[in-house]
């Protein structure tokens, strides 16, 4: 994997195997399965199965409230915090 690629997230639509590792996620994403319709889910590179936002379209993920919480920021400037916070406790 591409350095500058690693642990940046990304969304995509969802294919059945992701997990969540929160609760809220967990319910949304047993919600959207027993919808049957297609959703979309944020993952992590190098964790392709590990859901850190769930939405019914790609605008909901990226505008959910893990980025509300960080002050009104674009996916893009968002995804680079996430980005260098997991780098950091990566190598710890």
């Amino acid at each position: 994997m591409k350095h500058y690629k690693r642990y940046k997230p990304y969304v995509r639509r969802a294919n059945g195997r992701e997990r969540a590792s929160s609760f809220r996620d967990a319910i949304r994403l047993a919600f959207y399965q027993s919808l049957g319709k297609p959703f979309y889910v944020m993952v992590q590179h190098g964790f392709p199965n590990n859901a850190i936002g769930v939405g019914a379209s790609k605008r909901d993920v990226q505008q959910g409230p893990m980025v509300v919480q960080m002050k009104k920021k674009s996916f893009a400037q968002s995804a680079a915090l996430i980005q260098k916070h997991a780098a950091s406790v990566g190598e710890s």
